[in-house]
């Protein structure tokens, strides 16, 4: 199971609880809930991994739990594609009138994403094999051996061989980056309608593709493509979808008031219906793209997408001194959220590592004489060290690449805009 963390300004301002929030200011600010939110996603993803990569297997009963609660950690991609479809969909919306709407769009997402993505390429696939060969041998130096799942991450394409071939056919540090490639896939095609459809017209399509993507989750499942529904754009796109529908829905008075009251009387039946589904299938510890039963492979992910969905519409709309809002907006889940992209393509790979070198929960016991120690140790160590990776990516690489967006080509309209009133 794997991840996409979804690095995007959260370019939308703080809304009353009654009312439509308002267009992005030209200043750009961030919305400290939704940096929050992000955060969570990443936190869910990063825990589990470090337990399914480097803690062995349950034993102890405390061990047992620990696992079901951060076992359920593969639902924070649905969080984060969520996120990006109300993001991007609102960014794209707001912008449909300015010029040079795709050149703009494009280049600020180029921008942003693929420096690192490909840096992390070129480490992983191309400098870590020839390094690990030389310090720790061929073994460990396998864990990044190519094949031809690498040449698909190279050109964004990973979820569909992946989808088709499964986890075990890309090497381990690059298996998270399928849900890259989904959203790489819907930055090509939603730009386009977004500026062609109205408003309406496009709720429309939304609601359209989280009927196309059940079924068609459904139609791979019978087929005996379980990795297919889980990793293939169009059998994902429901969680897209209805991102798109609250920032679409944001822009209408009356639209925006009936969502909300729709997201209060959904969100916890959602979430019961996800735990609930969890338990009855208990056999399914790393979430649905391993799991042999219909229900997780289906209907858990689009119940996943109406939680989350619920939950950012309630939270955009959220008063500042609610305990929701204060508690998504706190430092801590912040600072996660504004370094989460990169903590997302570093982690995999540090804990693979760990494992290869003997830094798992298994040595470790036979070290520290206590499983629940090993443990805590473990996840302290593999956090401190993406995090310490993550910080120094984002000021000493990824910032660099950011001042790009200042040029006046890659300006958004309302920027632009200010800096004449300014000038004035």
């Amino acid at each position: 199971m794997s991840f996409s963390a979804v690095p995007i300004t959260s370019d939308l301002p703080e809304a009353a609880p009654v009312c439509v929030p308002q267009k992005r200011p030209p200043s750009g600010d961030r919305i400290p809930v939704l940096d929050g939110i992000r955060g969570i996603a990443i936190l869910l993803v990063m825990t589990f991994h470090f337990w399914m990569l480097g803690v062995s297997d349950a034993v102890p009963a405390w061990e047992r739990a620990y696992g079901d609660v951060v076992g359920m950690g593969w639902i924070g991609v649905d969080l984060f594609f969520v996120l990006s479809g109300f993001l991007i969909t609102g960014i794209l919306y707001d912008s449909r009138e300015g010029a040079h709407y795709f050149r703009v769009f494009y280049g600020r997402r180029t921008i942003r994403i693929f420096p690192l993505y490909y840096a992390a390429l070129t480490i992983f696939l191309l400098i870590g094999p020839f390094v690990l060969a030389h310090v720790h041998g061929p073994v460990v130096a396998g864990t990044h051996s190519g094949n031809l799942g690498n040449v698909f991450a190279w050109i964004y394409l990973l979820n569909w061989y992946e989808g088709f071939k499964g986890w075990d056919a890309v090497a381990r540090p690059l298996q998270h980056f399928w849900s890259l490639a989904v959203e790489e896939q819907f930055y090509l095609i939603w730009p386009l309608l977004v500026l062609k459809l109205a408003r309406r017209r496009l709720m429309g399509v939304c609601v359209g593709l989280m009927v196309l993507a059940l079924a068609l989750r459904a139609v791979m499942y019978w087929l005996h493509y379980p990795f297919a529904a889980y990793t293939w754009t169009v059998c994902r796109a429901d969680s897209l979808a209805i991102g798109a529908i609250v920032a679409l829905a944001a822009r209408d008075p009356g639209d925006w008031k009936r969502l909300l009251k729709w997201a209060r009387r959904l969100a916890l039946p959602a979430l019961g219906a996800i735990i609930l589904g969890r338990i009855l299938n208990s056999e399914c510890a790393a979430g649905p793209g391993d799991s042999p039963t219909f229900f997780m492979n289906t209907f858990e992910l689009s119940l996943a997408g109406i939680f989350f969905g619920a939950c950012i519409a309630l939270a955009v709309a959220s008063r500042k001194e609610s305990p929701g809002h204060r508690l998504l907006a706190s430092p801590f889940l912040r600072f996660f959220g504004k370094y989460s992209y990169c903590l997302y393509v570093c982690h995999m790979p540090i804990i693979v590592v760990f494992a290869k070198i003997g830094l798992n929960c298994g040595h470790l016991v036979r070290l520290l004489h206590s499983e629940l120690l090993s443990v805590l140790v473990l996840n302290c160590v593999a956090f401190a060290l993406s995090i310490t990776v993550a910080f120094a990516s984002w000021h000493l690489y990824e910032k660099q690449w950011l001042k790009l967006k200042n040029f006046r080509g890659l300006q958004r309209p309302e920027q632009i805009s200010a800096q004449l009133a300014v000038a004035d």
